[in-house]
């Protein structure tokens, strides 16, 4: 009998144009109750991004190399 709201959408739009993508939720065991009664809960969130490309991690190496 309980309904479990999230709202991870404005969180990525926000981060996706900068190539961060969700890989994981893991929820705590932190819960909290506020006035109307109603539970929260935090959540740790796992964000990575692709790697570089090749010829970007080439081109990287060369100029730390100078």
């Amino acid at each position: 009998g309980v309904e479990v709201q999230t709202d991870y959408v404005p969180l990525l739009n926000s981060l996706a144009v900068y190539g961060w993508q969700l890989t994981c939720v893991l929820p705590t065991p932190i819960v909290k109750t506020n006035r109307e009664g109603n539970l929260s809960t935090k959540q740790i969130v796992f964000l990575q991004r692709p790697s570089l490309p090749q010829k970007a991690k080439k081109r990287e190496s060369k100029v730390n190399n100078l």
